[in-house]
């Protein structure tokens, strides 16, 4: 163990001195903590470079499919009527929509001021669809046709209503029953699964259960009252009238999902299918603003200072360096498809600046976008996939962020440096404990030394002292 009190035979202050000496000594230790210092900061700043390429990879992602350029887009005029989704096989075109009817099941219910009777019994449900013969207007007849039956049993013991609305519910017959309170009474509402004519029903009650038959018939006794009829959608486009047993139609435009949300007879509307640019011109935007984040960040990071002679923490650095100079370049040169279309960036009005940055003009892109000849589509994708400015601007920068390239090898180089520098941090702090030893064992041998030396000067000076004095 190292001796750490002062001398005590000379009165040397060995703490002070082995101190100052270490003091000198440790002076690598802060060049190797600057070193990783440096080096750490150089690592942040490519961490900083990569998340800011990141979104450039997301924009270009729908930027270099051509089905990102193929979307159709379906409005309906009166959005209260219907809605619409084209997909990419949808043609061109406008429609006149008259929507005069929607597809519905039938919905029947309870009396809303008497309380049916609850007991054991039967519901026995004929299914099929009504039909009305209008053939004499003042007395019209309407008839059922059947086409299949199912029968709920409530069992004894089961007197109340929520009882005949869960045996319905789990018959699972076609039909759904749930309770509605008015304020005065409960009322139960039974509603049939499938949408249109075809999904109507009759209901024949028996035992504790009569008080729940139905019939729309005509001459037939209900003691439920009909909220909704089955009924089919009714629709008329461009003057044709088409009938369908659902709201969700797919056959009567291609390529068009029509949703009739209510009927409103004699008040058409208007159905427009067009190319949507929407999407395409979003990530064209996101690719523009993604590149002057990366342009902001990187100039800050490589930039020299000349007036204050400051330099940035990667300026002078290759990679960085190269890095610019590839995302500029991609960016920046004209794309050869032969077909006749733009080339470069700046024919869809997205221009560089002084600074590197980009400047894009809203108004001159959506003329492009809507403009066929412009080719916008094989700008970015290529044609067959091959070539564009999408594809060749993702393949660069697929080839500075995948695993293993650019990026990752100049950052992993940096992190080699660190560990080397921890080893050598290593070596060094050993180095100096064994330096520190030595001082103290040299100092403390200095101490005794003089101590003895001081000693024997006090002996001598003793010993003359006590010499018989010579008289002349």
């Amino acid at each position: 163990m190292a001796l750490t009190s002062n001398g005590v035979g000379s009165g040397l202050d060995i703490n002070s001195l082995v101190s100052q000496l270490m003091t000198l000594e440790a002076r690598p230790a802060t060049l190797l903590n600057n070193r990783e210092a440096s080096f750490q900061a150089r690592l942040s700043a490519f961490g900083q470079l990569k998340s800011v390429l990141s979104p450039m990879q997301t924009a270009l992602s729908s930027l270099k499919s051509a089905s990102s350029f193929q979307t159709m887009r379906a409005t309906v005029g009166d959005g209260t009527v219907a809605s619409a989704l084209a997909s990419a096989t949808a043609v061109k075109g406008s429609y006149s929509l008259e929507v005069q009817q929607i597809a519905q099941g039938q919905r029947v219910v309870t009396n809303a001021t008497t309380a049916p009777s609850v007991a054991a019994g039967t519901l026995t449900f004929n299914f099929g669809s009504y039909a009305t013969d209008n053939t004499d207007p003042d007395n019209p007849v309407t008839s059922f046709t059947q086409t299949s039956s199912r029968t709920v049993t409530l069992e004894p013991g089961k007197d109340n209503l929520s009882d005949l609305r869960d045996a319905i519910n789990d018959a699972n017959i076609g039909v759904r029953a749930q309770i509605v309170k008015n304020g005065s009474i409960d009322q139960l509402i039974i509603a049939g699964n499938a949408e249109g004519k075809s999904g109507g029903f009759q209901i024949s009650g028996s035992g504790g259960l009569t008080g729940f038959s139905y019939d729309a018939s005509t001459g037939s006794t209900s003691t439920l009252d009909q909220l909704e009829k089955a009924q089919d959608a009714v629709l008329k486009l461009d003057g044709i009238t088409l009938t369908r047993t659902s709201n969700s139609l797919t056959d009567v435009i291609e390529g068009v999902t029509l949703n009739l949300l209510k009927g409103d007879p004699g008040k058409p509307t208007t159905l427009t299918v067009a190319p949507d640019r929407s999407a395409v011109k979003t990530a064209i935007e996101s690719l523009v603003k993604a590149y002057n984040e990366f342009n902001t960040t990187s100039r800050g990071l490589t930039n020299y200072n000349p007036e204050n002679k400051t330099a940035a923490i990667l300026t002078g650095d290759a990679t960085a360096r190269s890095l610019q100079t590839q995302i500029r370049n991609a960016l920046g040169a004209p794309v050869v498809s032969g077909s006749g279309g733009i080339s470069t960036l700046s024919e869809l009005g997205i221009t560089f600046n002084r600074d590197g940055s980009l400047t894009l003009v809203s108004s001159k892109l959506d003329s492009a976008l809507n403009d066929p000849d412009k080719k916008v589509a094989e700008f970015f994708t290529g044609v067959d996939g091959k070539g564009g400015l999408a594809n060749s601007l993702a393949t660069r920068l697929d080839g500075l962020l995948r695993s293993g390239g650019v990026l990752d090898s100049r950052t992993d180089g940096i992190n080699r440096s660190i560990k080397a520098i921890d080893e050598q941090r290593d070596r060094l702090s050993m180095r100096l404990e064994m330096v520190e030893k030595r001082y103290r064992a040299q100092f403390t041998a200095l101490d005794a030394l003089v101590g003895s030396l001081s000693q024997t000067s006090t002996y001598l000076s003793q010993q003359l002292a006590n010499l018989p004095k010579v008289s002349s």
